[in-house]
C-alpha cells in the first residue's frame, strides 16, 4: 500500500494536494474547497454529521453522519479515529500520520477501500468544523489481498511436495524452507530460520555445497549430491539443484534449492554397479564362453570357459542339443534349444538371436544366462551354422530386481509422503488440511448423501496452565495421549481430527443422537488418568460441543465450524468437563439443549 501512501504525503499525481502535514483549512475556503477536490470530500461537524459534501462525495453516498458512511466492520475504528482527531490527541493508531484506511458505503450500499483523513477547519459558525478527504484505494487493496491469497497458496502448494525446497540467501542463510525440507533437517517450521544451510549437512558434503553456492551467486544453475544425515536414522541422499533469482539486471538476489531424494536410486544403481564391475572382471579373466553348432548334424562344440560359466567338467564334453538339454532349467528347456522356429524367425527379421534362460548346475545352484549369436547361411539360404556365446548374468539379473524393487518403493515412499501432508506430525491424526477438505466434501454431496451429520469441537480443559506446569514436553504428550483416546473410541466411519492447539474436531455422518458417542470420548478421555493440579479434578478432562445438522445443503465449512464453535463455547460457559449437543442449522442453533452432560 505504499503507492497510494505517498500520494497522499507528496502531491496527487492530478495535481491536486496531498494529505500529509497540512495547516488548518480557514472555514471561508472550506465550501470552495470541496468543489475543487476530485475525491470525494465532505464538511462534518462536532458530532460527525454532514454539514456539506461536494459532488463526489454525494455520488458516493447520501447519508447523515460519517458513521453511516463506514461499512459497519470499520465504524468502531473510524469513530475513535475522529474521537482523537476532535480531542487534538494522537489518532491512535491510525496510520499514515493521520489517515485512516476503511470501507465506505457506496450509493448501492456496496463497500469500497478509501483512506480517509480529517483536518479541523478554523473560523467555523456554532462549532468546530472537519475537512473529510477520501482517496479510493479500492484497486490497490484488492490487488493485495489477491497477492497475500497467492502467497498462502503459494506456501501450501511448497509444503505438499516430497521434494525439500529452500530460498537460500547469498550468505548461504535459509530464508525459507517448505515441510519436507524441515523434516529432512530436521528443523522446526516455526523456528524463523536464517540459520547456515550446509551447517546444517554432513562435512563431507560442505566442499561441493560451497563450490555450488558460489556457481548460483554468480548467476548460474548450480547442482551437487548432498547428503543429511539426523541422529538415529540412515543417511539420506539427495539431488541438489540451485537456481540463482536474478533481478531486472541479472544478479543473483537470492538461490532456490530444489533437493530430490535420490537414495533410492543410488543405493539401487550402486548395486547394479558393482554387479556390471563384477561382470567386467569376469570378461576380462575369460568369463565369456564360446559355442558353435551346426545344424544339419547336431553338432555341438563348447569351449573351456562355456563349462565354467555351466558349472561342467569340460573332461566330460557334451556334443549335441539333447545332451544340452539336461543342463538347462526345465521351464526354459523348450524355448532355450528350439532350433527350426528360431531360425526361421531370425531370417525373417535380419536379427541376431539373444536369450536369457537359467541353467542347473551340479549342485542344484539356479543361475541366469545370457546367450547370443549369430546365424550362418549355405550358399543356397538355407541356415547351416549358429556361432554365439554365453556369460553368467545372474548379479546383473539381481541387480534390475533390486532396481524394480527400488522404484516401487520409492513410489510407496511418495504416496507415503502424500499422505503425511494430511496427517497432524504431533500427534498422527488428521490435520486442519485434511479436515477442510472432508467439511468441503460433505457441503459439497449435501444434496446426494442426505441424513444428519453431527460436527463438533473438543477442548482440552485448563490446558495452558498445564502447559505452565508440566512443560510442553509434557504436553504434547498429553494431546498425544487425548488424540489417541478419542481415535481408539470412534466409529471406523467417524472422522477426528486435530484442529489447532487443544483443540480437536470430528464428524460423525448419518448421527442424529451424538451423545452416546460424546460420552463414550469423554469416558476415553478419564481412563488416561493425566494428572493436572490446576484442574478442579485433579486430572486433564475435556470440553465439547456437538451441533447436528439434518442438512448441509446450505452451509460452507466455515459455517460448520462457527457453529460447532458457539456450542463449544456453552459447554466451556457450563463449567467444562461436560459435553453439549444443538441442532443447528443455517440461522444458527436452538437454545434449548438436545442433550448435556
Amino acid at each position: 500500500m505504499g503507492m497510494y501512501r505517498a500520494e497522499l504525503a507528496e502531491g496527487r499525481a492530478d495535481g491536486s494536494a496531498g494529505m500529509g502535514e497540512v495547516d488548518p483549512v480557514p472555514v471561508g475556503g472550506a465550501d470552495a474547497l470541496l468543489d475543487l477536490l476530485r475525491m470525494p470530500a465532505c464538511l462534518l461537524d462536532q458530532d460527525a454529521r454532514v454539514v456539506s459534501a461536494n459532488p463526489a462525495w454525494r455520488a458516493l453516498q447520501a447519508r447523515t453522519t460519517l458513521a453511516d458512511c463506514v461499512f459497519p466492520e470499520d465504524r468502531p475504528a473510524v469513530q475513535a479515529y475522529f474521537r482523537a482527531v476532535a480531542a487534538d490527541s494522537p489518532t491512535g493508531g491510525a496510520e499514515g500520520g493521520g489517515n485512516i484506511e476503511c470501507r465506505l458505503l457506496d450509493g448501492r450500499g456496496a463497500p469500497r477501500w478509501f483512506v480517509v483523513q480529517l483536518q479541523p477547519v478554523t473560523g467555523a459558525p456554532g462549532g468546530r468544523r472537519w475537512l473529510c478527504v477520501a482517496t479510493d484505494i479500492d484497486r490497490f487493496k484488492a490487488r493485495e489481498m489477491q497477492l497475500e491469497q497467492r502467497a498462502s497458496i503459494q506456501t501450501d502448494m511448497l509444503d505438499i511436495s516430497v521434494d525439500c525446497i529452500k530460498l537460500i540467501a547469498l550468505d548461504g542463510t535459509i530464508v525459507h524452507m517448505n515441510r519436507s525440507g524441515c523434516r529432512a533437517l530436521g528443523v522446526s517450521g516455526e523456528c524463523g530460520f536464517g540459520m547456515p544451510w550446509l551447517q546444517l549437512l554432513p562435512e563431507d558434503v560442505h566442499e561441493a555445497g560451497e563450490r555450488a553456492l558460489a556457481t548460483a551467486r554468480a548467476g548460474q544453475f548450480a547442482r551437487f549430491p548432498g547428503k543429511s544425515a539426523l541422529p538415529g536414522q540412515s543417511p539420506q541422499y539427495w539431488d541438489n539443484m540451485l537456481t540463482p533469482v536474478l533481478d531486472a539486471e541479472g544478479r543473483a538476489t537470492a538461490i532456490l534449492c530444489v533437493s530430490r531424494e535420490v537414495t533410492a536410486e543410488r543405493e539401487a544403481l550402486e548395486a547394479l554397479r558393482e554387479s556390471r564391475e563384477r561382470l567386467a572382471i569376469a570378461v576380462g579373466v575369460g568369463g565369456i564362453g564360446v559355442w558353435d553348432y551346426e545344424i544339419a548334424s547336431d553338432y555341438l562344440y563348447c569351449d573351456k570357459t562355456w563349462y565354467q560359466v555351466m558349472g561342467r567338467d569340460p573332461e566330460e564334453p557334451i556334443r549335441s542339443l539333447a545332451e544340452f538339454q539336461p543342463f538347462i532349467h526345465p521351464e526354459d528347456r523348450d524355448r532355450a534349444t528350439e532350433v527350426a522356429q528360431t531360425a526361421a524367425e531370425l531370417i525373417a527379421t535380419n536379427k541376431d538371436y539373444a536369450i536369457e534362460f537359467r541353467i542347473l548346475r551340479p549342485s542344484g545352484e539356479v543361475r541366469w544366462v545370457r546367450s547370443a549369436a549369430c546365424l550362418v547361411q549355405n550358399e543356397e539360404g538355407v541356415p547351416a551354422r549358429a556361432i554365439g556365446f554365453v556369460i553368467d548374468v545372474t548379479d546383473a539379473r539381481r541387480g534390475e530386481m533390486a532396481l524394480r524393487d527400488a522404484n516401487r518403493l520409492l513410489q510407496e515412499g511418495k504416496s507415503s509422503l502424500a499422505r503425511e501432508s494430511l496427517e497432524d506430525p504431533l500427534t498422527g491424526i488428521a490435520n486442519r488440511r485434511y479436515l477442510d477438505r472432508e467439511l468441503a466434501r460433505i457441503c459439497e454431496h449435501a444434496g446426494e448423501n442426505g441424513g444428519p451429520v453431527a460436527v463438533g469441537m473438543i477442548d482440552v480443559d485448563h490446558f495452558k496452565p498445564y502447559n505452565d506446569r508440566y512443560g510442553h514436553t509434557q504436553g504434547d504428550e498429553a494431546l498425544r495421549k487425548v488424540a489417541e483416546a478419542l481415535q481408539s473410541v470412534a466409529r471406523q466411519s467417524d472422522f477426528v481430527a486435530r484442529y489447532g492447539g487443544e483443540e480437536f474436531v470430528f464428524i460423525m455422518s448419518g448421527v442424529a443422537d451424538p451423545a452416546p458417542a460424546l460420552a463414550r470420548f469423554a469416558a476415553a478421555v478419564a481412563r488416561l488418568a493425566i494428572v493436572h493440579e490446576d484442574s478442579p479434578t485433579g486430572y486433564v478432562t475435556v470440553s465439547c460441543g456437538c451441533a447436528v445438522f439434518q442438512s448441509c445443503a446450505d452451509l460452507s465449512p466455515a459455517h460448520l465450524l462457527e457453529l460447532s464453535d458457539e456450542v463449544l463455547y456453552l459447554a466451556k460457559s457450563e463449567g467444562r468437563n461436560r459435553y453439549v449437543v444443538r441442532t443447528a442449522t443455517a440461522a444458527g442453533i436452538t437454545e434449548e439443549p438436545t442433550a448435556a452432560r
